[in-house]
C-alpha cells in the first residue's frame, strides 16, 4: 500500500508540484492533514487516486459535520490523521504523543508547523510531510509511506530538488 502524504498546501496546488509527485510512481491512497483539505481533490484527481482521507487546518472553514481528527486503519495500521493545531504541535509533541498513546496509534499523520517530520517515538510513526508550497524549516515538501505486512516505510521528499 502506498500512501501519498500532503499537508498546509493553501490553495495553492502548482502543475510542478503534481509533475514531480508522479515522478515517484503512483499511489493508493492521499492523505491531506489539513490547511485547504480541499486541495486532495486537486491531487487526487491529477495523480489518479481514488482513496482520500482529508481533514481541516486552522486555516480551513469546514462543513460542522467535518471531523477535526481521523482515526483509520489501513493494511491493519491504525492511523490517526489530524492538522495538529488542536495538540499544540508547535509548542512541542507531547500533547500529541499522550493522545497517539492513549488511541493505541501505529502512525500519526499532522501538518500545521510546515515542518517536516518523520520519526519513530515510543513505536509510533509521528509524520509530518511538511508544506507542498510554504515550508518554514526545509524545502516544499510531500511524504510517502509504504505499508506491507511486515513493514512501514515513510520518507520525506523535497519538491525544490
Amino acid at each position: 500500500m502506498r500512501i501519498l502524504v500532503v499537508s498546509d498546501s493553501h490553495n495553492m496546488v502548482l502543475n510542478s508540484q503534481l509533475e514531480k509527485i508522479s515522478g515517484f510512481g503512483g499511489f493508493d491512497v492521499l492523505i491531506h492533514c489539513g490547511d485547504k483539505y480541499r486541495d486532495a481533490d486537486k491531487f487526487a484527481e491529477a495523480l489518479g487516486i481514488n482513496m482520500v482521507y482529508r481533514v481541516p487546518g486552522n486555516c480551513d472553514i469546514a462543513p460542522g459535520d467535518m471531523p477535526l481528527i481521523l482515526t483509520e486503519t489501513i493494511e491493519g495500521r491504525k492511523i490517526i490523521i489530524t492538522h495538529g493545531h488542536l495538540h499544540g504541535v508547535k509548542s512541542g509533541m507531547d500533547d500529541i504523543k499522550d493522545y497517539a498513546k492513549e488511541a493505541g496509534a501505529d502512525i500519526v499523520l499532522y501538518g500545521h508547523t510546515h515542518c517536516a517530520h518523520n520519526e519513530i517515538i515510543d513505536n509510533i510513526l509521528f509524520f509530518n510531510p511538511g508544506s507542498t508550497i510554504s515550508p518554514k524549516c526545509g524545502d516544499e515538501s510531500f511524504g510517502i509511506i509504504e505499508i506491507s505486512d511486515n513493514e512501514v516505510q515513510s520518507r520525506i521528499i523535497s519538491l525544490s530538488k
